[in-house]
């Protein structure tokens, strides 16, 4: 008995090999936990991934995850005040370097995990006919736009609105773009059905305190002095207050200082880097804090608000989407304190608000910030790139015509 067009189309669908590449640090932040979502949750009977990159920790986990993957220090050419770089040899050894892992590979499309990665990608998708996607993650300058080349990809993922923005007022983009907010596990991160209260204790944190926690790289972009002012204010008017930063970074002894000299290091935490945070959004805070000058979008935001916890936010680029003032938590103009200070006041002063604006954010995590939406939106846009819909059409037409 012949088979069925359906169950022939079903065992002819192949999938599209896909190189993602990403250079940075090594350290697993924001879009290196964007990457990695992509790693493990895409489809790989649809979409097969294999990794280049600069990072040895990315890589070894990628490799844990049965994705293919090679270290790689991936050289920039960039002429700007403050980074000037000309590599010309590391850089065309970076070129022959992806051309080599196209062909051992098989490789459909090139997708850059961020900007940089894309100055190369751009001109190996050139030379092999390929399409390149590049998932940007943070604002560029119009110079940085151009030396990157992803104004010039086939498809660009942005990670806000106010991203995009910014990056389509500094160029022109040749071809279609749209912003897709990367995901949280909603599942994981929850609110806790009753609260522990032992890391409280291993913080000598006193059980009746309301604890504001902001988790961050200890670095002047985030504004710890701004929240340690506005800390300090909160503080003389209520003893049961206390503050715990998350994370580390070179102006960590500044900002312990800063403290001091506020007079409030016995009531603020520095717990330091913490390779997972939900217990610290579940067990300790009761409202979560980001004063930055300037973000993309910060995963910590869609954290909290999956964990029911209302964001106290500058309104500054991206942070806008995530936290929607008096609904699933307050913004306040960055750089003013003050106004931060007030908010804070209004918070550990109104249990009932607190409630209604945690609900609130758990409610806006589980609409836009889940992973499956995420992962579900990045699989459409590499498929509609690999034109997997045409090939597996040809591959039908040719059955039909042997039938």
């Amino acid at each position: 008995m012949p088979l069925s067009r359906k169950r022939i189309l079903a065992d002819t669908i192949v999938a599209i090999n896909v190189l993602f590449l990403h250079a940075g640090d090594d350290w697993i932040r924001g879009s290196e936990i964007a990457l990695l979502t992509l790693l493990r949750r895409l489809n790989r009977e649809r979409i097969r991934p294999f990794l280049l990159c600069s990072h040895q920790t990315l890589g070894e986990i990628a490799q844990r995850e049965d994705v293919p993957a090679q270290l790689y220090p991936i050289p920039q050419m960039m002429l700007d005040r403050g980074c000037s770089e000309l590599p010309v040899a590391k850089w065309a050894a970076g070129l022959k370097k992806i051309l080599s892992l196209v062909t051992k590979w098989d490789i459909q499309i090139l997708y850059s995990n961020g900007g940089r990665p894309c100055q190369l990608a751009y001109y190996v998708a050139k030379i092999r006919k390929l399409p390149v996607i590049c998932h940007v993650h943070c604002p560029y300058s119009r110079r940085y736009i151009l030396f990157y080349r992803f104004h010039r990809a086939d498809k660009v993922v942005f990670v806000s609105e106010a991203v995009q923005r910014k990056a389509q007022k500094n160029a022109r983009f040749r071809n279609s773009s749209e912003v897709v907010y990367c995901g949280i596990d909603i599942q994981r991160f929850r609110p806790a059905l009753d609260r522990l209260q032992s890391l409280r204790e291993e913080l000598s944190l006193p059980q009746n305190a309301f604890v504001f926690g902001q988790i961050s790289s200890l670095i002047p972009r985030k504004g710890i002095d701004l929240l340690l002012r506005a800390f300090a204010l909160v503080a003389r008017e209520h003893d049961h207050a206390r503050l715990v930063l998350v994370g580390d970074g070179p102006q960590s002894e500044a900002y312990l200082a800063l403290a001091r000299e506020l007079g409030i290091v016995e009531k603020v935490r520095f717990a330091g880097f913490q390779p997972d945070p939900l217990p610290f959004y579940q067990h300790v805070f009761d409202a979560n804090v980001l004063a930055s000058r300037s973000e993309a979008l910060p995963l910590c935001l869609m954290e909290a608000a999956a964990c029911g916890l209302p964001s106290l936010a500058a309104g500054v680029d991206g942070i806008p989407e995530a936290v929607i003032d008096g609904e699933t938590g307050f913004l306040f103009e960055t750089e003013d304190y003050l106004a931060l200070a007030d908010r804070m006041k209004t918070l550990i002063s109104s249990p009932d608000l607190l409630l209604k604006l945690g609900r609130g954010a758990r409610k806006l995590a589980e609409q836009k910030f889940s992973q499956d939406r995420y992962v579900d939106s990045i699989d459409r846009i590499i498929v509609e790139q690999g034109g997997l819909a045409e090939r597996n059409l040809a591959v039908s037409r040719t059955v039909s015509v042997l039938g």
